[in-house]
């Protein structure tokens, strides 16, 4: 495996642990939902970014 898999994984099972804490505690909606806001932020921040870049790069 390399280097990114490995924190990818780790990153996976952290937010198992998270969901599962959540189920116990009857909060899995509140999980979802927190977990899609910081998808859409993760994503917007980089199409952004990629925006930039293609607009200042050289044709």
């Amino acid at each position: 495996m390399t280097g990114w898999q490995i924190i990818g994984a780790g990153i996976a099972g952290y937010l198992l642990l998270l969901a599962r804490s959540a189920w116990k505690q009857g909060e899995f909606r509140q999980f979802l939902r927190s977990l899609a806001i910081v998808a859409i932020l993760c994503g917007a921040i980089a199409a952004i970014v990629a925006a930039v870049i293609m607009l200042d790069s050289p044709p």
